[in-house]
């Protein structure tokens, strides 16, 4: 009888794209700050407190690099300078803009629990009222300390007085708040350094700007889904999948001293020349949805729905080539990231996850010796939906993997250790979501960024700069090859900003290149 526990290798994936814009001082946007103070340092810090949990976090290469600009040189955002200035000495256009963005935290978590909150925002939405100058420094107080996570908010004795203290807040109390996001923020390398070598976690990375990387290695990927509309021009550099791997690896090894064994590539998103190209920079392992796998086993004979019936594959990883890969569960990833949000009862929620995990044990036990379940989720951006930030729900959940008898955690590369993964002979290409590429192409709006890139491309490969005016071109070219400002054609860009910064960049190439930029699309 097989009696060795069922894995569990969480992969918590944290990222933001580039916020700011070409020769400016500031971010334009505060989420790297924001994140940081409420969900790098609190997923870390909860790791901590449970000796026998063992997870994996996964970096993108320019959240690090915008991070670091926070810890190391006081990078500031423009939200951060707005919160910082006397609501008498604000323009109309700040005015404006504070009263639009500093809402910006979860409604039904945050601003529905605070009495003040909820009455500047009752105030807000009623077209007669007025905002005076302390309905203004409340608001700026009041969005920037919702955004700490939970332990800070109960250790720091100044942070508790100054949230019961419940309005009338002081250019001081809002510059308290900021010193200390600032302090959480020095906490945070130093935190996953010190659990990565106490063997605690695992430290991953994502390519730099977070691109597709198969529609990099070449766009005509996309004609493995038929439904899907191809760009006009093809797009094909894999060098530039290089680049972004290789710049990641360096701010990663600058940032916690190490060489990652692991990757999510961005998106999920993977293609044999891919798998290739990671093998060729030295990754041991990295992970992909279950689509991808049930995708890559379809033969004449196996349909598609035939394998996905057959869910006990996804326990074990398998290996293409050179590089190992850990197939996603998305049901658990997605209850995980969508439903236990909605339940207040974290001892309920937990419960019931671990009743899904003691089932899959009890019926895969018999099938492999050694089973694994992966759970790769957005680590920063599903919390915010959890009761407490999702407190209740993960310590109750660390807990009872530390009590279980028949689950425990790991982490992939020590799961990998005297393990023999089974090989693949083919690796379907796509992402984790609908295991294609339609979130970034294949739509009129992002065929046309595509062919952008393609031509702003041939313009700087043909163009006679060298030096740093060449280098200085390509990397504001890598930037604008990151997989977000696609994103936010396909979903809802309700403040504009992505748009903007993507066609900054292309215009600021274009200027350098002394070119005419495209036009953006309306």
């Amino acid at each position: 009888m097989n009696k060795s526990t069922t894995k569990i290798a969480f992969l918590w994936h944290m990222h933001q794209p580039y916020y700011k814009y070409p020769d400016s001082k500031e971010y334009c946007l505060p989420w790297v700050r924001l994140h940081a103070v409420k969900d790098y340092y609190g997923m870390a810090k909860t790791v901590a407190k449970f000796s026998k949990v063992k997870v994996a976090f996964n970096f993108s290469g320019v959240l690090l690099e915008q991070l670091s600009d926070y810890v190391n040189n006081r990078a500031k955002d423009y939200y951060l300078t707005l919160s910082l200035k006397e609501p008498s000495h604000l323009k109309k256009e700040e005015k404006d803009f504070i009263l639009n963005r500093f809402f910006s935290v979860n409604f039904e978590r945050v601003v529905k629990l605070n009495k003040r909150y909820l009455q500047l925002y009752n105030k807000k939405i009623s077209p007669k009222s007025k905002f005076n100058s302390q309905d203004i420094a409340d608001l700026q107080f009041l969005f920037n300390v919702s955004w700490f996570h939970p332990y800070t908010l109960k250790s720091d004795k100044e942070l508790k007085r100054l949230i019961l203290k419940g309005r009338d807040y002081s250019r001081l109390d809002i510059e308290y708040v900021i010193n200390k996001q600032y302090q959480v923020m020095d906490e945070i390398f130093p935190l996953y350094s010190k659990l990565a070598e106490d063997g605690r976690i695992e430290l991953t990375l994502t390519p730099f700007y977070h691109p597709i990387m198969p529609m990099l290695c070449d766009s005509d990927v996309i004609k493995e889904f038929s439904y899907l509309k191809k760009p006009v021009s093809r797009f094909t550099h894999p060098e530039d999948c290089l680049w972004h791997l290789e710049k990641s690896k360096e701010i990663f090894k600058s940032t916690f001293g190490l060489i990652p064994r692991g990757s999510w590539p961005s998106e999920g998103s993977v293609s044999e020349t891919v798998l290739t190209l990671y093998g060729k920079e030295g990754f041991e392992w990295i992970g992909a949805d279950e689509a991808i796998l049930f995708k890559s086993l379809i033969t004449d004979y196996v349909s598609y729905d035939m394998i996905k019936n057959q869910r006990h594959i996804i326990y074990r990883p398998y290996k293409f080539k050179d590089v190992n890969i850990f197939f996603r569960d998305r049901n658990f990833s997605d209850m995980l990231s969508f439903i236990y949000q909605g339940w207040d009862d974290a001892n309920f929620a937990v419960n019931d996850l671990m009743e899904h995990f003691r089932r899959t044990h009890d019926f895969a036990k018999n099938i492999f010796k050694e089973r694994l379940i992966t759970i790769i989720m957005d680590g920063e951006n599903a919390w915010e939906y959890y009761k407490n930030n999702g407190v209740n729900f993960l310590e109750t959940l660390y807990s009872s993997l530390e009590k279980s008898e028949c689950i425990s955690s790991t982490t992939p590369s020590e799961f990998l250790k005297g393990y023999t993964p089974r090989k693949l002979e083919r690796l379907a290409s796509g992402s984790w979501i609908n295991g294609d590429f339609g979130v970034w192409a294949g739509s009129k709006k992002n065929n046309y960024y595509w062919s952008i890139l393609k031509k702003t491309r041939d313009l700087i490969e043909k163009s006679r700069f060298g030096g740093s005016v060449f280098e200085e071109l390509k990397n504001y070219f890598y930037l604008i090859e990151g997989s977000d400002w696609f994103w936010w054609n396909t979903f809802e860009d309700f403040s504009g900003e992505f748009k903007k910064i993507f066609f900054a960049y292309v215009d600021k190439v274009y200027r350098l290149l002394g070119k005419k930029p495209p036009e953006q699309p309306k």
